[in-house]
């Protein structure tokens, strides 16, 4: 069975509307009715457990200036300097995954 999907705002007019004509009941009536049948319905809905995430990163964009990272960096090459940590820094956020939905769901686990 193909999946439908609308907005509560218009099944709720479609509800309504059917009411009114099919059942013949007053638009007040059928306006109430219709709401209470969108509500149980949204309620009755399955909700996701890994919701999709967007723009989540386990690591900014750019690496902190002058910080540890770039004495470990530097622990690492022999020369380095804020520059070469970027571009590093740089090749490490290219190549980095977003977060998983388990880890992403709950803010205070990226603290």
């Amino acid at each position: 069975m193909p999946e439908i999907r609308l907005d509560s705002a218009h099944i709720e007019r479609i509800v309504s509307q059917t009411l009114r004509d099919d059942a013949g009941l007053p638009p007040h009536k059928a306006n109430e009715l219709a709401a209470q049948i969108c509500i149980r319905l949204s309620a009755s809905m399955a909700t996701p457990t890994n919701p999709p995430l967007s723009g989540y990163r386990i690591i900014p964009s750019s690496p902190p200036f002058g910080s540890a990272f770039t004495k470990a960096v530097s622990a690492k090459i022999a020369r380095v300097d804020d520059i070469g940590a970027r571009e590093l820094w740089d090749l490490v956020y290219e190549r980095g995954r977003d977060l998983p939905p388990a880890i992403a769901d709950s803010p205070s686990r990226l603290r």
